[in-house]
């Protein structure tokens, strides 16, 4: 199972559970066989027996989330910096450089297939980009170079990170079936579930990446 897959699961596992949960208590709201204490003390013991599972989904979550920004940051690093030892790369990269200085690449397909070859090198791809200017087809094929996207992947994982933190929250459950509007604010959570289902369903990849 990808990062992504185990992330989407969890998410709606819990997004599951937590509207059992909802139900159970609406149910135990709209009873006329309950005191006023009665009823509080009964939504209580439902929300108690229910904290373990907000705290393993919670954790969960946030472990999916750091370990895939771990292995993403893991990954951009051995495909930039790592590469530099790398003799053989090095060459090959470097005779690159220097076709594209010359303008002896001409054909798309051809810009094509060498940025296929070093997408992964954001430093390679800055230096293919600075250099493309000198060339004539230069609007054409920097249009080929993917986005540098890693800070935006780190800065929208973290939102990721928090709202599983601020949602997938026992202090949170808690006062959100407790407080007035119950049905509110039970449904402002099951909202924040579905927006972190939608965003990693539409804007990452498996491992988490932000989708180009």
């Amino acid at each position: 199972m990808s990062k992504k897959s185990e992330l989407i699961q969890l998410f709606k596992e819990f997004k599951d559970r937590y509207s059992t949960i909802q139900t159970r208590i609406a149910e135990v709201q709209k009873s006329d066989a309950y005191t006023d204490i009665g009823r509080e003390q009964t939504i209580g013991k439902i929300l108690e027996e229910f904290q373990p599972t907000v705290q393993l989904y919670h954790d969960k979550a946030i472990a999916a989330i750091d370990n895939g920004l771990t292995a993403l940051q893991a990954k951009w690093k051995a495909n930039s910096a790592g590469r530099l030892a790398d003799a053989g790369y090095q060459i090959g990269l470097g005779n690159v450089i220097k076709m594209i200085e010359a303008g002896a690449i001409h054909d798309r397909d051809d810009m094509q297939n060498i940025i296929e070859t070093y997408k992964d090198d954001y430093n390679a791809m800055a230096t293919i980009k600075n250099i493309l200017p000198k060339s004539e087809q230069a609007m054409d094929f920097v249009g080929l170079i993917p986005v540098d996207n890693r800070e935006q992947n780190k800065q929208l994982l973290g939102q990721l990170r928090n709202n599983a933190d601020q949602h997938i929250n026992v202090y949170r459950i808690e006062n959100a079936m407790k407080s007035r509007d119950a049905f509110q604010g039970a449904s402002s959570i099951v909202f924040a579930l579905d927006g972190a289902i939608e965003f990693a369903n539409t804007r990452l990849s498996d491992d988490l990446s932000l989708i180009q």
